[in-house]
């Protein structure tokens, strides 16, 4: 290297970073990719340039290491044509518009625009929270994972959480690792002791995992919460929101995870069942009266899918099973004889549908009131089993034989033993032979493809695995993570072909490359439920038909709960903004089932349903189908464009300056006419020092003194005289087109600000816990000062979160860069 471009270097003591800057730090060079500020101190990101750490990304504090800023003219060198053009096209192709995703082109996704739609709103300020309600299968988590993505990209977000169900949490990690490059820790009691064990003393094991994936049960707990939600997050998902908006421990620790966290995305395919309630609820997790985005598309919508076909087998039953079904109607009109009130549906509900499951799953039920009732009288006594504990929300207790509903007991003792106890007999010898699971034996028989077979109940799934008498696999909400995770492997990669499931554990799963058949033994009294299971397999991705085989037993309740699903789901493609498109409720829909309609007609028909009041967040439908197709149109340009090849020549351009190269071909030389074509990178950044957008600015100028042909080290003289004259020119050229950049720039930092505002607010003006001093001790009065102290450490926190936000909306142009140069 010449005196001339020796690099000289100025202490970091003397100089702050910021991005763009190419510095010395530990024996290497490397380039500020981003950088933030903490009190007296700064991180910051790097991305190595030099030739023994080249794309290498580290993290740096400063003042406790050195980093010194490179200071010197931009290095001018020629290059081979081959090189030159790999990087010009990997510099095209990462060129992106004022609202383009930066992310997309190098995720490993398929382009598809509505994908893109949830993105594309969010990067370009519209709001802060957002209803993911798309159809099973069309990729919601695709979407959250590109909008995570994209507010990394942008400096926007470094902690992000997701809750989602126990089940799904090694899918989130393997997806945005696979597709996004996303690097997430699944945080459960064993994570949380191992970092506890390594930490300093008060420290929150929570604040030190930058992307946490946890099961919701686990993060529920009480004594969980109160960690969690002490930490920032500015990215929540909820996945499955749908089972967090009802009257729940899970709705309350979404609630005050949403309402400090300063986006959240909420991912659902049944966003509304008919509960008006429940739909507000989740319709206003996390509000600070900012409108909520949603964006709800059907398979039609996207004209994705290979089509479906669905096959009702009605099963005859046995005379055995319609004894036990004909004595549980009689306990039915007992009980109805009783009790008039309109709560004694859902329980009685409960054991038709667990009769519909299997007779052994309600005999098992019965035979657990029958032992209550002998506890009660004296009588033998039953030893039940203890519930399951789950320190760790390791498991789903939505598959669990429920309990029995105190609604259901009969003033005369004698009688509802005589009625259970012959129920309980007709129960367990029609489980001797149950007429669906010789159907599902005949047709396992007759198709060798893989399949997965769903049920409602965890009982009913043992059941069944013990009575096919073949090699299967099961999944119920019981198993533990690892246990899981070894059947899908063993079902997903053909060493088993039969998968047994329950709908708890199912819910989430990925089967389509290996599966399109499903039979459902029961039929679930919520649509949205049975949709939830055919989604396994008919997702984007299946290219194969899929067949649905539905088990329904003739001259039972069952049919009638056919003719419900297919009046409901009719109801549920209607908008769900509406006030209510299913029109009914639960309770509505078990005495329709149970009793028939009673309006003498013999036709099924739905009673309307409650009225409710509205909830006051405002709800924006968004369709952004012509700029996401645009969006999808030019990043598969850009993927053609350049591969990753090319975009690793983008390091050694870091690195080196500007390249240099001269036309060969004699048609470029003469549209040159002269000229050279210089190519800049204009970088603006906020008042954060950050890298809010950049841009290439292509320049042609004219130079006399180069149609000489002087000798290279005479061209790089001229070119580096210029240099001055192409940066300046940039900068003009970038801010005449930069209005949008700004504008963009400026209304997502905007939204942002609002959000924290609002967060700032709430916290200042909650309730605030009243001092009860003890009589003898000061453990209260201790307890107080260490909630002030972490109360006065939070709100030191927000307010540079809020200083972090203003910063963000101040918008300056850098020093354009110099980047490639083509000689005529």
């Amino acid at each position: 290297m010449r005196q001339e471009d020796e690099p000289t270097c100025t202490a970091a003591s003397e100089f702050l970073q910021s991005a763009g800057d190419l510095v010395h730090v530990r024996g290497q060079r490397w380039r500020v990719v981003d950088v933030r500020a903490y009190g007296q101190c700064q991180l910051i990101a790097l991305t190595g340039v030099g030739p023994g750490n080249r794309g290498l990304a580290r993290r740096v504090l400063t003042p406790f290491d050195t980093v010194a800023t490179i200071d010197r003219e931009t290095p001018l060198q020629f290059v081979s044509r081959p090189r030159w053009r790999r990087v010009c096209r990997a510099l095209l192709a990462d060129d992106a518009p004022a609202v383009g995703l930066r992310t997309a082109r190098s995720a490993r996704i398929t382009l598809l625009p509505h994908q893109l739609e949830p993105a594309l709103a969010v990067v370009g300020g519209r709001g802060s929270r957002v209803l993911l309600a798309d159809d099973v299968g069309l990729g919601k988590t695709i979407q959250a994972g590109l909008i995570i993505a994209e507010l990394r990209a942008r400096g926007m977000a470094e902690r992000v959480l997701i809750v989602t169900p126990p089940g799904l949490r090694d899918q989130w990690a393997a997806e945005l690792s696979a597709r996004f490059d996303i690097a997430a820790s699944i945080v459960d009691v064993r994570e949380l002791r191992r970092r506890t064990a390594i930490l300093p003393v008060g420290v929150n094991p929570w604040s030190t995992v930058p992307i946490a994936i946890a099961s919701v049960d686990y993060v529920k707990r009480p004594d969980v919460l109160r960690s969690v939600v002490s930490c920032r997050w500015d990215v929540l998902v909820i996945d499955e929101a749908h089972a967090a908006a009802g009257d729940s421990d899970r709705r309350a620790a979404a609630g005050a995870l949403a309402a400090r966290a300063a986006w959240v995305l909420l991912l659902t395919a049944t966003p509304h069942n008919g509960d008006v309630h429940a739909f507000d609820a989740l319709c206003d997790t996390g509000a600070h009266a900012d409108p909520l985005l949603v964006f709800r598309r059907t398979r039609g919508d996207v004209k994705l899918g290979v089509g479906r076909r669905v096959h009702q087998l009605h099963v005859r039953p046995s005379a055995a099973e319609l004894r036990m079904h004909a004595l549980l109607d009689a306990f039915t009109r007992a009980v109805r004889v009783e009790r008039r009130s309109a709560d004694v549906w859902l329980p009685l509900a409960v054991l038709h549908k667990r009769a519909l499951s299997s007779a052994r799953s309600l005999e098992q039920s019965v035979e657990r009131r029958l032992a209550a009732l002998g506890r009660a009288s004296g009588g033998h006594v039953h030893q039940l089993d203890l519930p399951l504990t789950d320190p760790g929300g390791e498991f789903d207790a939505g598959d669990d034989a429920p309990g029995w509903a105190t609604s259901l007991t009969l003033a005369d003792q004698s009688r509802e033993e005589h009625l259970l106890g012959a129920l309980a007999a007709a129960a367990h010898i029609a489980a001797r032979q149950e007429t669906k699971v010789s159907a599902i034996i005949r047709l396992l028989r007759r198709v060798t493809e893989p399949i997965v077979i769903f049920t409602e109940y965890r009982d009913t799934l043992i059941d069944l695995h013990q009575r096919l008498a073949r090699p299967v696999l099961v999944l119920h909400g019981g198993l533990t993570r690892q246990e899981r995770a070894a059947a899908l492997d063993a079902f997903v990669n053909g060493r088993r072909r039969i998968l047994l499931a329950t709908d708890a554990a199912g819910e989430g799963l990925n089967l389509h490359r290996r599966c399109r058949l499903v039979i459902n033994l029961e039929l679930p009294w919520n649509p949205m439920r049975l949709e939830q299971r055919i989604g396994r397999v008919d997702r984007i991705g299946q290219q194969r038909t899929v067949h649905v085989f539905h088990l329904i037993a003739r001259e039972t309740n069952e049919t009638r709960v056919l003719d419900q699903l297919t009046a409901r789901v009719a109801r549920a493609q209607q908008d769900i903004s509406t006030a209510n498109p299913l029109e009914n409720d639960d309770r509505a829909i078990a005495k329709l089932v149970i009793a028939g309609p009673d309006d003498g007609s013999g036709a099924a028909r739905l009673p309307s349903g409650r009225t409710a009041e509205r909830s006051g967040t405002d709800r924006i439908a968004l369709c952004l189908t012509d700029d996401a197709q645009a969006e999808a149109a030019r990043l598969v340009a850009a993927r053609r464009l350049s591969g990753a090849a090319d975009d690793r020549m983008l390091g050694l351009l870091e690195g080196a300056g500007a390249w240099i190269v001269t036309a060969s071909l004699r048609r470029t030389r003469l549209r040159l006419r002269g000229r050279v074509i210089a190519i800049l990178r204009v970088e603006h950044e906020n008042g954060q020092g950050r890298t809010s957008h950049s841009m290439l600015v292509p320049l042609a100028v004219t130079a006399p003194r180069l149609l000489r042909r002087p000798g290279r080290s005479e061209v790089v003289r001229i070119l580096r005289s210029m240099t001055r004259q192409l940066q300046a020119a940039a900068a003009t050229a970038a801010g005449g087109a930069g209005g949008g950049i700004v504008t963009a720039a400026r209304a997502l930092a905007g939204v942002r600000l609002r959000r924290e505002e609002a967060i700032a607010r709430a916290r200042r003006d909650g309730p605030r816990s009243e001092l009860q001093p003890g009589l003898f001790d000061r453990r209260a009065e201790r307890a107080a000062r260490i909630v002030e102290a972490a109360s006065n450490d939070a709100s030191a926190d927000q307010n540079e979160r809020l200083a972090d936000c203003a910063g963000a909306t101040a918008i300056t142009i850098r020093t354009p860069r110099l980047l490639l140069i083509l000689l005529p």
